[in-house]
Formats: C-alpha cells, structure tokens, sequence
C-alpha cells in the first residue's frame, strides 16, 4: 500500500521513478529501436503517474499502469512513424497480440533494470570496465588503450565484475 487514499507522495514518486525509469526505458526501447523515443515514453508515462498519483493506493497498480502506458505509447509511436520494415511489423503483430510477447519484454526490462542498480554499486574501476564492454560494446584491447592499463587487467576486472554480479543473482535466486 502507498499511503491511505492519498495517492502518491513526491517521496514515493521519487522512488519509484527511481525503480522503474530504466526498466521502462529498455522495455519502450525493445519495441521501438529508437532509444531518444523510448526515454521520451518514459518520461511521459511518469508525468501521467505524476499527474495520477492520486488514483493510486498500491504500488502494483502503479507498476501495471506504467508498462500499459509504455506498451501503448510505443505502439502508437510505430503507428505514427508507419513503420514498413518486417520487424517492426511483428513487433506491432506480436504487442498488440500476445500477451506472453509483452511479459516477456518486462521480465527482460526488469531483470537489466536490476542488473543496472548492481552495476551502479560496484566499484568505480569495476563498474567502468563493465560499462565499456557490456554497454558500449568495446573489446578488451580497444579498453585497455581507453584506460591505459594491460588487456589481462581488463580481462581480471571483467571476471571481478561477473562474479560480483553472479553473486548478487544468485543470493536473489534469480540465477
């Protein structure tokens, strides 16, 4: 429960744009490849919350009406943008079709949400690293030259980084 028919307080809100501002962002972003697009979506979903709050007494019912306003604003996007290629036809097809196709778009969104709050409380030199392989897509030896330092230093705060986040999967049972 939120609060007792107060809706939401800018405490709440903060925490829950907090929680769920980048799993929306990677769940608009699935649909519609467009990155800008998908934090716009975003923004737009937590203003409508905003402009809500006082509709809403569980957090369940906040989290259900911010990947419904994300679904449907992506799909409206793709229908204004007329989108013609093959994938974002299916994309539309499958969204607008399948319930299990959008499940698993939030499960994905939520579960790199979490993945992004363990990356943020590693370490700095950890965090970086992983940061430059797994969401900029550099190799080793392009890092090692970014940060002057050898490839097997890469290669052994890569591991660090993997294990720390292993670990803190595995304590959540979610490995």
């Amino acid at each position: 429960m939120l609060s007792n028919k107060m809706g939401i307080s800018q405490h709440t809100f903060n925490g829950i744009f907090e929680r769920y501002y980048r799993p929306i962002c990677h769940f608009v972003f699935q649909l519609t490849n467009n990155e800008q697009q998908a934090e716009d979506i975003a923004s737009e979903c937590f203003q409508k919350v905003w402009a809500n709050r006082m509709n809403f007494d569980e957090l369940a019912s906040v989290k259900a009406f911010l990947y419904k306003a994300a679904k449907n604003a992506a799909i409206n996007y793709l229908k204004s943008m007329k989108v013609r290629s093959t994938a974002h036809t299916e994309i539309l097809y499958l969204s607008e079709n399948t319930e299990d196709f959008i499940l698993t778009k939030i499960i994905k969104a939520q579960l790199l949400g979490y993945i992004y709050d363990k990356v943020e409380k590693m370490p700095h030199k950890v965090k970086v690293v992983f940061n430059l392989i797994y969401r900029d897509g550099l190799s080793i030896k392009e890092i090692s030259e970014k940060l002057n330092t050898s490839e097997q230093n890469v290669r052994n705060v890569k591991t660090r980084a993997l294990n720390l986040l292993k670990k803190s999967l595995t304590s959540k049972s979610l490995v």
